[in-house]
């Protein structure tokens, strides 16, 4: 079995293009690798504009014990064991929405095309399309304990000095000299 993943989004906000710029490449390719056209609408990445001028891509969480899974009363959506993901069954999704309405995320959605239930299944098992055509390369397919890995990392560099004119890089990597106007 292949262990669980999930895309996340790794900003590097300490590099110009560490943050993830709204160019919506991610949900264009998505939309070609999974329906065969490029259309946003139909992608299962989404980039959420914060109104700030901050943009966040957001996706399924494969979660453990999905909700969107114990909503649906005609089973379209189920977990491949081969995979170790949760995937729709188009055949079986009658468009009620109850998935949609079920997901803490909010990610799920109804093709407005096919009117079936649709959500990122990571591309079937290969490389995702969205992570790939990144040109900030801030989205990652990881797996539970890269998540937790990274996000430790992240943290204790925030903590890794009470002098903020040093700060560590999440990635352990060489220190990043802040110069503090004085």
């Amino acid at each position: 079995m292949v262990e669980k993943r999930r895309i996340i989004y790794t900003s590097r906000p300490w590099e110009a293009t560490g943050l993830c710029s709204g160019c919506r490449l991610c949900e264009f390719w998505c939309s070609m690798h999974n329906m065969g056209v490029f259309n946003p609408l139909r992608a299962r990445i989404r980039v959420l504009e914060m109104g700030t001028g901050i943009d966040i891509p957001v996706t399924c969480q494969q979660c453990q014990d999905p909700a969107c899974q114990a909503a649906c009363a005609y089973e379209a959506i189920y977990s491949d064991a081969k995979l170790n993901i949760v995937r729709v069954d188009p055949d079986r999704c009658t468009a009620c929405g109850e998935c949609v309405g079920a997901c803490p995320f909010g990610i799920i959605t109804l093709d407005p095309v096919t009117n079936v239930a649709m959500k990122c299944e990571l591309c079937g098992g290969d490389e995702p399309a969205c992570v790939t055509v990144c040109p900030s390369k801030v989205l990652g397919a990881l797996t539970n304990e890269q998540v937790s890995e990274y996000n430790r990392r992240r943290y204790a560099a925030l903590l890794a000095y009470d002098d903020e004119t040093h700060r560590y890089k999440p990635g352990g990597e060489e220190p990043i000299l802040k110069k503090l106007e004085r």
